[in-house]
């Protein structure tokens, strides 16, 4: 499934769905917000457990006072446990990303681990070790 600037690719069997977004994409835009609706929505929809996240090759910015805020609203209500981020050529964005999961994760106590890994495999290596 294709969603503007974003696909998704989801594996019922193992209830992971895969997330990527185009490299020309800035997380400061309205189609990125627009592509975290999409997300959540399907991670809902889905019932999704397990999370990887493919960020490619970041277009630049920081993500904005509205993607946290709707991030903070959002994940308590999934079904969300793991999130896998792989890493992307961009390590300052790759741990700006995971500290910004991890701080959500922390401050709201919810049941949620997050893990860097180097690609899908090694995330479906962590979610079958869960």
């Amino acid at each position: 499934m294709e969603v503007s600037l974003m696909e998704l690719a989801y594996d019922d069997i193992r209830n992971v769905l895969s997330v990527k977004w185009s490299d020309e994409l800035s997380v400061e835009s309205a189609q990125f917000f627009e592509t975290i609706i999409s997300l959540f929505a399907t991670i809902r929809q889905k019932q999704v457990i397990n999370l990887v996240v493919d960020s490619g090759i970041p277009a630049g910015g920081l993500l904005t006072e509205e993607i946290i805020e709707y991030f903070i609203q959002q994940i308590p209500s999934t079904p969300l446990r793991n999130i896998a981020i792989m890493e992307s050529p961009d390590y300052l964005w790759d741990n700006n990303l995971y500290q910004v999961i991890a701080l959500l994760v922390a401050t709201y106590k919810l049941p949620i681990a997050v893990k860097l890994v180097k690609n899908r495999s090694g995330a479906l290596q962590w979610f079958s070790r869960l």
